[in-house]
């Protein structure tokens, strides 16, 4: 009986060998002759027209470019995104904050080489961002170090946006092609902005207090700040695109 068990797994893994080389010898064969029908498509180098859909750390959205000569290519485009309800502290004064990201890139595209879809992109981004916020329920607001009743100051609304036009620089080009006439493809894009000096403002719903106003320049620095640490924008994107 262990004789005949052996030779079965004998038998058993002869047959898992010899199937395991058939499907590598298929996958194989199937593999060169992609490689070889692909060589065989007349597709031009580069389409010059991309339509592309994609998300990162502008937004969603998506773009338009023309590559109108070996080099050289125009691209739009713009992105959203919006986010309510995450509670921020700034200087001890806690926020209910609102997040919207809005912008429109329009950059002069160069790429280095004719025959890849790598480039490298300049150009501006027409830029509304904007950070808001409101103090919510609490027993005391702190305004430079002292502590006043929220009866006394109110509620507090803060307001933070980036410069409207800032200049754009980014790399990017597709990763891989879904299909062999290079029509359909996952791509990225990185990058930075320079957003600027932002403009801030503070303002409160409470009764005349001069105390509190002249704190409220302390409040309203703090703010632009925090602000500032976002001067340098990063630019990641995943793009699916579309070229014809």
């Amino acid at each position: 009986m262990q004789m005949k068990l052996t030779n079965r797994n004998k038998r058993l893994t002869h047959s898992l060998a010899a199937t395991l080389a058939t499907v590598c010898m298929v996958a194989t064969a199937n593999a060169t002759e992609e490689a070889t029908s692909d060589n065989q498509i007349d597709h031009p180098i580069f389409r010059p027209v991309t339509l592309g859909l994609e998300a990162g750390t502008t937004g969603l959205g998506g773009s338009l470019a023309w590559r109108f000569m070996d080099h050289l290519g125009v691209r739009a485009g713009g992105d959203y995104f919006s986010y309510s309800g995450a509670d921020i502290t700034i200087a001890d004064i806690h926020y209910s904050s609102k997040l919207r990201l809005l912008s429109e890139p329009l950059t002069l595209d160069i790429y280095p080489w004719k025959k890849s879809s790598f480039h490298i992109s300049a150009g501006i981004m027409f830029n509304q961002n904007q950070l808001t916020g409101d103090t919510g329920d609490t027993a005391t607001i702190i305004i430079d170090g002292t502590p006043f009743p929220v009866e006394q100051v109110g509620t507090l609304h803060m307001k933070a946006e980036q410069q409207l036009v800032n200049p754009y620089l980014s790399i990017g080009g597709n990763f891989f092609y879904f299909d062999r006439a290079h029509h359909w493809a996952m791509g990225g894009e990185l990058g930075v902005v320079y957003t600027g000096d932002p403009s801030v403002s503070v303002t409160r719903s409470g009764p005349p207090a001069p105390l509190i106003d002249l704190g409220l320049a302390k409040v309203e620095q703090d703010v632009k700040d925090y602000a500032e640490k976002f001067m340098w924008w990063p630019v990641a994107k995943i793009t699916v695109n579309y070229s014809f």
